[in-house]
């Protein structure tokens, strides 16, 4: 993965530590991390292994599955956080397209997906 955010940027975003796989491995990236984040009926769960580019979300609401789905191979992963509007975004390949997943946590809970391009 090119680009990953930094340990704070998390932390913020989510609000939380996340639970390591391995709490000895000091670097997250090396990590496989899980975030739980509770935002009034809604619950995320979001797992982030960024050496493997993995990135897997669970959102419920009302303790019923909205979505859950994993993304592999992932080529980037940014924080941005602005004063009302939070989100996680995130790029890569899903079968013969160039993907943008983008997870709002703020002002309330939203994902979107967008194809950017075909790849060649």
């Amino acid at each position: 993965m090119e680009t990953f955010p930094e340990n704070h940027e998390l932390i913020g975003l989510f609000e939380s530590e996340p639970i390591l796989t391995d709490p000895k491995q000091e670097h997250w990236f090396y990590n496989q991390l899980t975030f739980h984040t509770q935002r009034g009926d809604d619950e995320l769960t979001v797992k982030i292994n960024g050496c493997y580019g993995d990135l897997s979300i669970l959102w419920k609401q009302s303790s019923r599955e909205l979505m859950n789905f994993k993304f592999e191979k992932l080529s980037s992963m940014e924080v941005e956080m602005q004063t009302k509007d939070e989100f996680l975004t995130a790029i890569g390949s899903f079968a013969d397209f160039e993907m943008l997943l983008k997870l709002r946590l703020k002002p309330q809970i939203a994902i979107e997906l967008k194809q950017l391009s075909n790849c060649i």
